[in-house]
């Protein structure tokens, strides 16, 4: 390794939701780790907020890998688990108070900003005191899939609907922002199934916003062979990290490191 990247590099990032797509955000994340980038801050919703937790705790995306290996939560979330009507988030909050060592906002080590929708208003919601795993729950409560999450007597759904690369709280305060966004659009297929449906469905609908938020973004990464995954294709998780990892791998080139290492830019 380069004398000049033995200090860590410290860079805020956004994560974006996207469902079982989600899991590539460690891939993602492992890639900066080995050029010595780490998180000055993450702003995430949705899926991408579950990974933004863990590593906002202090854990490695190896650690927050291992966790979801061990307790199976990804598996908790598939389409054949739906009972009345909803999918559960329970698998997930019972690992989320297991596993996270700083519960509130303030005690976190890296700060953290999730959003999530206000299912009253439709507007966005940033969370970042109190509670962490209240936030991260509603954040990911994808709507007619999950129940609302009620916080403060407020419903929250997903923070998808609402902006699914919620940049805006890291605006004014940190530059060099990394957008990590694991939702390429998918082609369109008349005779894919009906949660293929509603995948493209969710896609088309957030993706104006997507492509505004994007503008902040020094450096953002959406990798294009994630279309190839659905939003519930739990079981690929390990096929769906590795296209993250390798596709930063790829894009993370000396000059962009070097770049990520300087007072300039990053590189778009």
């Amino acid at each position: 390794m380069n004398q000049e990247l033995k200090i860590p590099i410290r860079r805020p990032f956004v994560l974006s939701g996207g469902g079982a797509r989600g899991y590539a955000h460690l891939g993602v994340l492992k890639a900066f780790e080995e050029k010595n980038v780490f998180p000055e801050a993450i702003a995430a919703t949705s899926a991408g907020s579950i990974a933004a937790a863990f590593i906002c705790d202090g854990y490695s995306t190896d650690e927050v890998k291992e966790i979801f290996q061990r307790t199976k939560m990804g598996l908790s979330m598939q389409w054949r688990n739906l009972k009345a009507g909803f999918l559960s988030l329970r698998t997930v909050e019972k690992v989320l108070k297991q596993t996270l060592r700083h519960t509130t906002f303030e005690s976190l080590p890296v700060p953290l900003y999730i959003s999530a929708t206000d299912y009253h208003t439709g507007f966005q919601r940033i969370f970042s005191q109190g509670e962490v795993i209240p936030a991260v729950l509603a954040a990911s409560t994808i709507p007619m899939l999950f129940p609302p999450v009620m916080i403060d007597g407020i419903p929250y759904i997903d923070g998808g609907i609402s902006g699914n690369l919620p940049v805006e709280p890291l605006l004014g305060q940190y530059r060099d922002i990394v957008g990590v966004h694991v939702n390429p659009l998918p082609a369109y297929n008349p005779s894919g199934s009906f949660l293929a449906a509603v995948d493209r469905t969710m896609h088309m609908a957030i993706q104006e916003a997507v492509l505004k938020n994007k503008r902040h973004c020094d450096l953002f990464i959406e990798p294009e062979a994630l279309g190839q995954f659905g939003m519930f294709d739990f079981k690929r998780l390990d096929a769906i990290y590795a296209t993250g990892l390798d596709y930063t791998r790829q894009l993370l080139e000396e000059g962009q490191v070097k770049a990520l290492a300087g007072n300039s830019q990053l590189v778009k």
